[in-house]
């Protein structure tokens, strides 16, 4: 076994630099995942802080359910291959293989043994006796990889180790290392830029932007259910055309208007217009993404003019420009001479490959949404959704933040990917019935209509599915895999119980002042109506500012703009955080409180810029309780 498991890990540098949020993985055993986005996404980090090379801020890791957070690195059973192959030029590449297993006092017979398997698998058994000075790159990468073959590891790291080759050798080398995984049959976790690699080689890829995971998903599911505008344009070459236009229907017939330009006019079959996800986005301008494979040149479609061609031998890249856009359409079709520059054609659009994208959100709102998103009412044991309901468990009940909202408007979420067939012990049974199912190469998109409720339930499953249009069935979702949020997306569930932020408090009024005591926290207000003595105290969630002191403020680089009474001020040492949209959530630990408690701030304060901070108590921040 070799699964490892991220859950909610963050990495914050020195200064408030988030490399890494929220990252949640789990990697099965013999598993080839691939962590693909731009430079500065936090890919690298992230192989690393698996590694050990780097702590994590926050979160948890496990290899094979044990927790490693405080492991050291040569302790995990991991073996990491890096870009530059960092070869010991004195040695030659049998002392390099074996160099690792004699630090560890390996018997010589089983070192020998181990180092001559490994490059027999790499096929360098010739090389055995050279120096690498003396060998090509793509021999020097086989030796590095090699290095990590000889341990055994459970886990292989692989940190864009192809990036130093030439186009040629890369091709090469990207068959040998899916060959090698196949062969050694381990978890192989690879880094890379290259989304042709991310493609080629991965039976997952994790997509990343900033810090964030996008999209996690096969490379083919990738490719053709895009989460959002990001994963759409960043996997392809060339790229996902993106089209501003208008979405409206008229007499069932679904259309968009690209540019706003009533002559340009593109119209969904019936089944595709069904994948709307949300129908509140009829008659509000969309982003239409179609990629350059689904456009063809004919005698139909949208009218334009052929700007730039681009001859590949097998294939033929046209760039066209229609009205009312700036940028060219993208044709990528089969070779052929016919089409010659300035040339008028037509732009006919595979209309059931077109994707539509929220222009503010930039989420999928076609085919398989990032989430269902049902609107709900929160009661103060259950959450309501048409004719259908979510009952709380006491620890569920516990993550819910701003119950003082209970019965106002929210939305009751869950990905497409969390849904299941198979009866479970908690969370939601939702009858349902298919209205149609959408089949991909890779998976099957299922959309069914529960009672109540105008939006699909949409359901992503394996490419074969029983499930028929028209068949009644029963659907699932594990507790844990649902969240809610308010109108504006923010989440109203954290992943940590919600403790009361009660604490017992000595009230003394001494003439137009009341000082009130807690732990170690001795504050005072203005005279309040209450008896002197001990009271329960609740000091609400949102009714606290954070207050910084220099140092923190120069770490943060910015100044504090109030001065607040000091006599209100009680110290905070943090204890976890959770990013809430607008909000944060803090989890801290103060003086008087016997676990932590919790409050939520502005989002740009995050507790790992300033582990240590005072809370200035607005004025109602607390109530008597008795």
């Amino acid at each position: 076994m070799s699964k490892v498991t991220l859950r909610h890990v963050y990495k914050v540098y020195e200064g408030g630099v988030r490399a890494v949020n929220d990252f949640n993985l789990e990697i099965a055993d013999k598993e080839f995942i691939v962590f693909v986005g731009p430079s500065g996404c936090g890919k690298s980090t992230t192989l690393r802080m698996i590694a050990g090379l780097e702590t994590i801020t926050s979160g948890q890791l496990f290899i094979d359910d044990v927790k490693v957070n405080d492991v050291e690195s040569k302790d995990r059973d991991i073996a990491m291959v890096f870009q530059n192959y960092a070869l010991y030029p004195h040695m030659t590449v049998y002392q390099n293989m074996a160099f690792g297993l004699k630090l560890k006092k390996t018997d010589p017979k089983e070192i020998d043994e181990r180092v001559k398997n490994a490059a027999k698998i790499l096929e360098i058994e010739d090389l055995l006796s050279r120096k690498p000075k003396a060998l090509s790159g793509g021999q020097r990468q086989r030796v590095a990889l090699g290095r990590a073959i000889v341990r055994e590891p459970k886990v292989f790291l692989l940190d864009e180790p192809l990036s130093n080759l030439d186009a040629k050798l890369r091709v090469q080398m990207r068959t040998e290392i899916t060959k090698l995984h196949k062969r050694l049959a381990t978890t192989f976790i690879y880094v890379t830029h290259d989304q042709t690699e991310a493609m080629t080689m991965g039976d997952r890829i994790v997509v990343m932007k900033q810090g964030f995971i996008q999209q996690v998903d096969t490379p083919v599911n990738l490719y053709e259910h895009p989460a959002n505008l990001f994963v759409a344009t960043f996997l392809g070459s060339p790229q996902m055309n993106i089209l501003p236009c208008h979405l409206e229907e008229k007499d069932g017939q679904l259309s968009a208007y690209l540019n706003n330009v009533k002559e340009e006019r593109v119209n969904f079959p019936p089944l595709k217009a069904k994948q709307l996800s949300d129908r509140c986005y009829i008659n509000q301008d969309v982003l239409l993404g179609i990629r350059p494979e689904h456009i063809k040149l004919g005698t139909k479609g949208l009218k334009g003019q052929i700007e730039v061609i681009e001859q590949l031998g097998d294939e033929t890249i046209i760039h066209a420009k229609i009205a009312g856009k700036d940028d060219d359409i993208v044709i990528k079709g089969a070779a052929t001479g016919k089409y010659k520059l300035k040339q008028e054609v037509f732009l006919d659009f595979e209309m059931e490959q077109v994707h539509l994208f929220d222009p503010k959100t930039t989420g999928s709102i076609m085919g398989i949404p990032k989430e269902n998103r049902f609107p709900c009412q929160i009661l103060p044991t259950k959450a309501v959704f048409g004719k259908n309901e979510f009952v709380f468990s006491a620890s569920y009940a516990k993550r819910i933040f701003e119950r003082k909202n209970e019965g106002e408007k929210a939305y009751l979420c869950f990905a497409p990917q969390k849904t299941s067939l198979i009866p479970l012990n908690d969370g939601i049974k939702l009858k349902a019935k298919v209205d149609f199912v959408d089949k991909k190469t890779d998976s099957s998109t299922v959309f069914l209509k529960i009672e109540g409720i105008e939006q699909y339930l949409v359901m992503a499953l394996e490419a074969e599915t029983s499930l028929k249009e028209g068949q009644e069935t029963e659907v699932y979702v594990k507790e844990e895999d649902i969240s809610l949020k308010n109108e504006e997306g923010d989440f109203l569930t954290s992943r940590e119980i919600i403790l009361p932020n009660q604490t017992k408090a000595a009230f003394k009024t001494e003439g137009e002042k009341t000082f009130v005591t807690f732990g170690k926290n001795k504050l005072v207000f203005p005279k309040m109506d209450v008896k002197d003595g001990e009271h329960l105290i609740l000091i609400h969630e949102d009714k606290v500012t954070p207050v910084f002191s220099k140092k923190s403020l120069k770490a943060l680089g910015r100044k504090q703009q109030v001065s607040f009474d000091k006599k209100r001020l009680i110290k905070a040492s943090a204890y976890d955080e959770e990013q809430l949209g607008k909000k944060n959530a803090i989890f801290v630990q103060l003086s008087g409180f016997d676990s932590y408690a919790t409050f939520l701030v502005d989002a740009d304060f995050s507790v790992y810029k300033a582990p240590k901070f005072s809370l200035y108590l607005e004025d109602g921040a607390f109530s008597i309780i008795k």
